[in-house]
């Protein structure tokens, strides 16, 4: 969590650490979430489930899902959780990764840069 709050410290988090955590927490902020990242296995649930539902109220939101293990050792209920997903706006990033790769992965499925989104949120 601390890689993901230093990468990501320009942006409004909301952090969660099981999949029922972030449901109520994508409910009581009004459904206005623009990204989700989420590990595929959660302590308690699945990051593909929260994905999936999330995606259900917002049609198009991007998603970035972590593991440690690669998209070929997955469960065959987690490869078929990704299928359903689709491809449109879903990346994966194998953990260990570097902040500079998921600040760049952020940026490019929200489509602005670093300057822009500091801009955007008052932040200079």
């Amino acid at each position: 969590m601390k890689l993901l709050r230093y990468a990501l410290s320009q942006y409004d988090l909301i952090e969660a650490t099981t999949a029922d955590e972030a449901i109520h927490l994508f409910g009581e902020r009004r459904r206005n979430v623009d990204l989700l990242i989420s590990d595929v296995t959660l302590p308690v649930g699945s990051g593909l489930r929260v994905a999936s539902l999330l995606r259900s109220e917002i049609r198009n939101l991007p998603v970035i899902l972590t593991s440690g293990y690669p998209v070929s050792s997955w469960s065959v209920r987690d490869t078929v959780d990704l299928q359903r997903l689709g491809s449109n706006s879903v990346a994966f990033i194998q953990k260990p990764f570097q902040a500079r790769e998921l600040l760049r992965l952020v940026e490019k499925l929200l489509g602005v840069s670093p300057a822009e989104d500091a801009k955007a949120h008052g932040k200079n």
